[in-house]
């Protein structure tokens, strides 16, 4: 996935959070000011 800018929508997508519940982007933003998706792959 690119890099998004400023003013630019996050596309849509399902993902699992830590607990294993789906999350349904950019629904989960609705409502926000402000948000911050972290992206963590693998375990070291």
């Amino acid at each position: 996935m690119p890099m998004l800018v400023l003013g630019e929508n996050f596309p849509a997508a399902r993902l699992q959070d830590i607990d294993g519940k789906t999350v349904e982007f950019p629904a989960a933003f609705a409502g926000a000011s402000a948000s911050v998706v972290f992206f963590y792959r693998g375990r070291w």
